[in-house]
């Protein structure tokens, strides 16, 4: 029998406390151990899939983000530690970060400059760099999806919902696919005619995250920065950076 999911709620040794976000198919919840020796750490996140959404389709893509985010070591990437159903819900248990950087820059503008700007948009490039070198294309990189501490010392991608591991090819864009996945204005044109992304149609959406994250915050897109942003968007994707490596040689100058 499905019981409602709401703070104060217990699972696995946790009780839910304030809830920290909510999408179209899952809400997130910080929680705070209730055991001396947490079987995770003392504060975690734990998103629960809306009961709504409990058809097949929406529980493999579930499982299938819990199993790719897991096999994830970075320190880039928000870390998962498993998933469990309860309830008639279906939950998975991650690292807990403040905010996201979307949220971070509508409400707290004052604590970004041009030199902590620069070093998220690096932080994100290496985590990005680092799921397709292993064989992942995100498919949904936005300010939304990118995670950080209130002292921006811990910068991380998260949500892997759309997310697909498979050996791909540069160049080369594989076999049609809905184009209804991803966030409005950080999607590919390739991916908005239904092709299936590479690796590039997430240097586009990263490209476009950049330009979104200056233009917010209302600075000044520095020369080499302007540049990352003009080639990272092209709209053909074999005019754009070859992959993360050559943008962070880029980036790095």
């Amino acid at each position: 029998m499905e019981m409602r999911v709401r703070p104060g709620y217990i699972i696995e040794g946790y009780v839910l406390e304030e809830m920290v976000g909510s999408g179209g198919f899952a809400t997130v919840y910080k929680a705070r151990s209730i055991d001396n020796l947490p079987k995770y750490n003392s504060i975690i996140a734990v998103k629960v899939l809306h009961p709504r959404r409990l058809d097949r389709s929406q529980i493999k893509r579930f499982i299938k983000e819990v199993k790719i985010a897991m096999m994830l070591e970075h320190p880039n990437i928000v870390k998962v530690f498993g998933m469990k159903q309860q309830d008639g819900n279906l939950f998975s248990f991650m690292e807990f970060m403040d905010t996201d950087l979307a949220k971070a820059i509508r409400t707290r503008p004052e604590i970004f400059n041009q030199e902590n700007v620069l070093d998220i948009i690096k932080n994100v490039a290496y985590g990005l760099e680092y799921i397709h070198r292993n064989g992942i294309v995100h498919k949904d990189i936005n300010p939304s999806n990118i995670l950080i501490s209130y002292t921006l010392d811990k910068v991380k991608m998260t949500d892997f919902g759309l997310a697909t591991k498979k050996v791909f090819f540069l160049h080369r864009l594989q076999q049609k696919e809905s184009s209804n996945g991803g966030t409005e204005g950080y999607i590919a044109p390739e991916r908005m005619k239904g092709m299936e992304g590479d690796i590039r149609s997430d240097i586009y959406s990263f490209g476009k995250t950049i330009q979104k994250i200056y233009t917010e915050l209302n600075f000044e897109i520095p020369e080499n920065i302007q540049y990352i942003i003009d080639i990272a968007t092209k709209h053909n994707s074999a005019e754009r950076f070859v992959d993360m490596r050559e943008l962070l040689y880029f980036l790095d100058r």
